[in-house]
């Protein structure tokens, strides 16, 4: 009956574990609800395979149930599902060979965890620290190669934790094992191990929360920052509207000017400046959304700086329901990484379409030129940056912005061609006026 209760608790352990292996490295496909639900209903399941005793039994059911999880339940290809699925149960089944050998080389028998539930439940809680801490490590250096998180020295220094557990837990099994100790305190003992083990979990599950949170922190304060900066660009672009605006309303008496000069010379210069202030006004004012105008403003100017060919539509359709804020925040996210990829390349080019799809959806589409063709882990972009830590937050801004809206997201990338395409449908909360 003891090892039955040391095993649900071993179980339960096992399921936090990979929660926050998957939850963290994997985008949920499923609600949270559903992800949690479905990873207790799979140790549940290999809870009572496992009292079969069969070991390959019980590994196969593990592949197959941690593989279905990981496909179905959280966003990861099937390939990848498989991997990591070899991956636990490969650190498992070689960490308690390793804390089975260890034990036995110290006290001289094999057999002690099959005789002594203290043996027993010493032996489980170090291979099951071992084990964690390894799916630990591996997770951070995923996270760190595949989703360009920030290389955190102070993160390591937390493995320090599970070796002083594991040297403790030692040190009492040999007590234990050495000295007549009474009931209750071998009951003490054994609860020591336990309280061991999850604390080794929750401390770095404790961590993985506040390093998202500081990662959420930087998102907000870049977004702030983003924003402070577009709006004194904006005001700057709005006063220079209203000065074209005003020059506009005097064409006349500009006009008037070219009825009374002589000099033919004098006239033509007279007349390409006023074409091109007449271009800028062109471009300015291309739909009825004000922040879109000064959006498209703002990249036609970066991109005749850059030499890049920027060609901005906007048809039926001028996303009025969508927050200043919010507008801005999106495109500038999106056109800042396309004027990025575009400006590598010989002959650049953005496209910009906003477009009304039927009645109820809007369409933005970017295109623009990509010599390299983008790196992604299960459809979710990596950043070329060096400093990763510091980029790749753009998309992860943009897809809450988009999730606020219900809209859904997609990219694609032509080889043949070097065009990088991103695609979004809005549906429409209200008619635009």
């Amino acid at each position: 009956m003891p090892k039955i209760a040391l095993d649900i608790v071993m179980y339960i352990f096992e399921a936090l574990l990979f929660y926050n292996y998957a939850n963290g490295l994997f985008s949920g496909k499923k609600s949270r609800g559903f992800r949690i639900l479905s990873v207790a209903l799979i140790h549940i399941i290999l809870f009572f395979v496992y009292q079969l005793g069969n070991n390959i039994v019980n590994g196969v059911f593990l592949i197959t149930l941690y593989f279905l999880v990981l496909w179905y339940v959280f966003n990861v290809r099937l390939s990848n599902a498989l991997f990591h699925s070899f991956v636990f149960i490969g650190i498992m089944s070689l960490s308690e060979i390793i804390v089975i050998s260890l034990c036995t080389l110290l006290f001289n028998d094999f057999n002690a965890m099959d005789r002594d539930i203290k043996a027993y439940i010493c032996v489980i809680t170090i291979s099951k620290i071992a084990y964690a801490a390894i799916m630990f490590f591996i997770k951070r250096l995923c996270l760190i190669k595949l989703y360009e998180a920030e290389k955190d020295s102070f993160y390591w220094v937390l493995f320090l934790l599970p070796l002083i557990s594991i040297i403790v837990s030692i040190f009492f099994f040999y007590a234990a094992g050495s000295f007549d100790i009474s009931s209750s305190m071998s009951l003490l003992i054994s609860a020591t191990f336990i309280l061991l083990l999850f604390i080794n979990l929750i401390v770095f599950m404790l961590y993985d929360k506040a390093y998202k949170n500081r990662v959420e922190l930087y998102e907000l304060k870049s977004i702030h920052f983003q924003q402070e900066i577009d709006k004194k660009y904006f005001e700057v672009i709005e006063q220079s509207n209203d000065e074209i605006r005003q020059f506009s309303h005097d064409i006349k008496n500009h006009l008037l000017q070219i009825r009374y000069i002589d000099d033919i010379a004098e006239t033509h210069s007279y007349l390409d400046r006023l074409i091109s202030d007449v271009e800028k006004i062109s471009h300015v004012v291309i739909s009825k959304n004000k922040m879109l105008n000064l959006i498209i403003s703002k990249y036609i100017s970066i991109c005749d700086k850059k030499g890049i060919k920027f060609t901005p539509s906007v048809k039926l359709a001028t996303l009025c329901y969508i927050d200043d804020v919010d507008l801005s925040t999106l495109l500038n996210n999106l056109l800042d990484n396309a004027v990025d990829s575009a400006e590598k390349a010989e002959d650049s080019e953005i496209e910009l379409y906003v477009f009304a799809k039927n009645s109820r959806y809007d369409g933005i589409i970017i295109r623009n030129t990509c010599i390299k063709t983008p790196e992604a882990i299960d459809n979710r972009l990596i950043t070329s940056k060096k400093e990763k830590a510091y980029h790749g937050l753009g998309l992860n801004i943009v897809k809450k912005i988009l999730k606020k809206y219900n809209a859904v997201y997609d990219w694609k990338y032509d080889d043949a061609k070097h065009v990088f395409e991103t695609d979004i449908a809005i549906p429409k909360k209200h008619t635009d006026n």
